[in-house]
């Protein structure tokens, strides 16, 4: 039988990921559809409390999400422990 040479991970890792690789777009998404809105106007910028609001939102949610995860992560991991040999009885003292 072939050894693995990539590692078997776990569906929580995956929806770990997946989930940090997403906040990011979303932020970039949620910004971006916030300076659409000032298409002919001086944008404000940073100074737009509507802009700060809604970038820290996703932040907080992004942190909260991660947090989350990672807990459950943590708590469903399984650890590799080498298997016992039964008892043969024989006692080496």
């Amino acid at each position: 039988m072939r050894a693995r040479r990539t590692p078997r991970w776990r569906l929580l890792t995956w929806v770990f990921l997946a989930f940090n690789l997403a906040m990011p777009l979303w932020l970039v998404v949620a910004l971006d559809a916030a300076r659409e809105g000032c298409a002919g106007e001086l944008c404000r910028g940073a100074d737009d409390p509507e802009w700060l609001v809604g970038a820290w939102l996703v932040i907080v949610c992004w942190l909260a999400g991660a947090v989350l995860l990672g807990i459950a992560w943590f708590v469903t991991h399984r650890t590799e422990r080498p298997r016992r040999r039964p008892h043969s009885g024989w006692h080496r003292h």
